[in-house]
């Protein structure tokens, strides 16, 4: 079920309704919410229904018995074993058998194995993770087990953010179901807000700019220069606005059943560097690699050289999280490279830290291109895909320049840049929904509007369900 489809708004006035109607009966309002996500998950695919509740049995389990076995390291080892496991068996057992051919035919060893007939379930690296990170959690003390079987079924499965984020803890989720979820005037505006421009990112911007990308990077052979910068810059928006855009709708739909979520992004275009970027894109999921991997690995705590092998394998390691693909790797690894070499920059030149504007916009830009250069990498399907995108890179031509296709091209997108310079130097999220006159009305006028207009007629699927 797909937040952009009728079938889900549908299905999200009826929860709104239940979810009010059972406010008075706590229990009753916690059932019909598991039952609804239960719901929702199972529209893609009932029998993937099975490992979420496998994972959810295994892990509260053992949640449990973290404080009251002598060894609770035992029991931890177990919970990664089988999260890992499971992720490892449906995500990366056919990539690891399709090297293990390649390696095979190379070598003339005879011991090829045919790959296994999987479907990928929709959004098992974010329940798996956030499944994980109660447990570690639990271990390490910052959190108390939770004993109600209910509570805990409903974190791992809560629908607006169970298929792509954002990664909820276990701290987090647990404050909201406990507090007094009832809800007012000014939450329904913050919610609306976000639920409108939710639906114009990814409906009226990401799906038409997927026009101009899938075009050149899904083409057999390689493409003009024009066409080809284009369509990596356009890339860079579309994937924004495209996880961006189910973030606000996941935190809006959150809002109106009483639960406030964590940020998920915060300007990325606006990054000063790469550790910036990092602050602002997909943010829970950098802080639960920073917090369950970086920091395990010694983090900066053991000299600048592990400090940068550290950062390198955390990143490597975050690349492969979004998909079995030397791709993946690579954009992982280049970000590891980013952050690394940003590190000694930083040390040996101080004064390029300068807080002038040009600075700034210098430091801006330079972060933009190096993200949008590992983009390319995160979209091909192959390395020769990547490969046919460099070639068409390497092909400079004035005289291709179409001038009505591709300045209109750059006018959407250095618009969509400014959007971001605005949202971050004024708040412009906060300031709509604190509005109580014309400025919040305008917008969810504008936005049904945008949403009439600009439309396509084939809609995609959120670009994070594959992972």
């Amino acid at each position: 079920m797909l937040f952009n489809s009728f079938h889900f708004v549908v299905f999200f006035v009826v929860v709104l309704a239940l979810n009010q109607s059972l406010r008075r009966w706590p229990g009753a309002q916690k059932l019909m919410l598991l039952a609804a996500s239960y719901y929702f998950y199972g529209q893609w695919n009932w029998l993937y229904l099975v490992l979420i509740l496998f994972s959810t049995v295994t892990d509260y389990a053992i949640g449990l018995g973290l404080v009251k076995v002598r060894r609770p390291r035992q029991l931890l080892v177990i919970s990664l074993i089988v999260n890992l496991g499971v992720l490892f068996f449906f995500k990366y057992a056919n990539w690891t058998i399709a090297n293990w051919n390649v390696v095979d035919s190379m070598v003339g060893g005879g011991l090829a194995i045919s790959p296994l007939d999987l479907l990928l379930p929709v959004g098992i690296s974010f329940y798996t993770f956030q499944s994980m990170s109660y447990t570690l959690d639990v271990y390490r003390g910052d959190s108390p087990p939770r004993r109600n079987f209910l509570d805990y079924s409903l974190f791992i499965a809560f629908f607006p953010q169970l298929v792509a984020g954002p990664i909820v803890r276990d701290g987090e989720f647990f404050h909201e179901l406990d507090r007094d979820r009832r809800i007012d005037f000014a939450t329904v505006r913050q919610a609306l807000v976000l639920i409108a421009l939710g639906y114009v990112k990814k409906v009226a911007v990401a799906d038409n700019l997927a026009a101009v990308v899938d075009p050149v990077f899904d083409a057999t052979i390689a493409q003009g220069f024009w066409d080809t910068l284009l369509a990596i810059y356009a890339f860079a928006f579309q994937i924004y606005c495209d996880f961006s855009g189910y973030t606000d709708i996941a935190i809006g739909c959150a809002l109106l059943l009483g639960f406030r979520f964590p940020k998920n992004f915060n300007y990325p275009y606006v990054a000063e560097s790469i550790q910036d970027f990092w602050r602002r894109w997909h943010m829970t999921l950098s802080r639960w690699l920073r917090d369950y991997l970086y920091i395990s690995l010694g983090g900066n705590r053991k000299g600048p050289s592990r400090t940068r092998i550290n950062l390198m394998l955390t990143m490597l390691l975050g690349g492969l999280w979004h998909g079995a693909s030397w791709n993946f790797v690579i954009w992982g690894g280049l970000h590891g490279l980013y952050l690394a070499v940003e590190r000694v920059i930083h040390k040996r030149w101080p004064d390029l830290d300068r807080n002038t504007r040009g600075a700034r916009m210098l430091r801006v830009f330079i972060t933009f291109h190096l993200v949008c250069f590992a983009w390319i990498f995160f979209r091909a399907h192959d390395l020769a895909g990547v490969e046919r995108i460099l070639s068409g890179l390497g092909h400079f031509s004035l005289a291709n320049f179409d001038r009505d296709r591709h300045l209109s091209l750059c006018i959407v997108l250095g618009g969509l840049w400014s959007a971001q310079l605005l949202g971050n130097d004024v708040g412009i999220k906060q300031r709509i929904s604190e509005s109580q006159g014309p400025l919040f009305v305008c917008t969810l006028t504008a936005a049904m509007l945008a949403l009439i207009w600009f439309t396509p007629t084939t809609s995609a699927p959120f670009i994070y369900f594959q992972f």
